[in-house]
């Protein structure tokens, strides 16, 4: 089990590097919901492997890592219904 945590920690890594790379690169942008989805992602899988091997400093940053991407996919999703 320790090692699929490894590789649930390292994929949430990649996706947060994604978004940063990406947004970085001009290539999406803070509205875009591939950057929203990636940072949800990757700050969800971080949460996984922190919680899971307690290291709880990174679980929280990682936790409201992903509350804001979640409002950013809210606020997303409400300007295109609108």
């Amino acid at each position: 089990m320790d090692i699929l945590m490894q590789v649930v920690g390292i994929l949430g890594a990649a996706l947060l590097l994604l978004a940063y790379f990406n947004n970085s690169t001009k290539k999406w942008t803070t509205h875009n919901m591939a950057y929203q989805l990636a940072n949800l992602s990757g700050a969800s899988l971080i949460c996984v492997n922190t919680f899971y091997f307690t290291v709880y400093g990174p679980f929280i940053l990682n936790f409201f890592w992903a509350l804001i991407a979640l409002n950013g996919i809210k606020t997303h999703l409400s300007s295109i219904k609108a």
